[in-house]
């Protein structure tokens, strides 16, 4: 419940936000998961995640079968490395897109790719 809770409240943030809050890099001791550190930037507010509670968005796409795609964001080829870089740079390599800068650090960037890529 309290896990609900805290996803709840994120997306009202990042709701109210324009999800343009540049939120930075988690500030806890300890390594986190990657569905936790989804939660921290964001993520729920505007996709469909499986296997993250709360992660219903329907601004951006569902990341559901992610590794059965051929691209990313409609351009980049569809690797580990791409999906890092766009998790990390949204804007640089597409300016303009609806998917902010959330300062995501390349550790955390690596651990949601990995995590995204392993789920169907």
């Amino acid at each position: 419940m309290k896990l609900l809770f805290t996803v709840f409240i994120s997306a009202i943030v990042m709701f109210c936000s324009g999800c343009s809050q540049n939120i930075g890099p988690l500030q806890v001791a300890g390594s986190q998961s990657a569905p936790d550190l989804i939660i921290h930037y964001g993520c729920p507010t505007c996709h469909m995640i499986p296997a993250v509670p709360g992660a219903a968005g329907k601004v951006g796409p569902s990341l559901s079968n992610l590794a059965q795609r051929s691209y990313l964001a409609g351009t980049l080829q569809n690797s580990p490395d791409n999906l890092v870089l766009w998790i990390q740079h949204p804007q640089r390599i597409h300016p303009g897109t609806a998917m902010p800068e959330m300062n995501v650090t390349v550790e955390d960037a690596r651990e949601i790719a990995t995590f995204l890529q392993a789920q169907k």
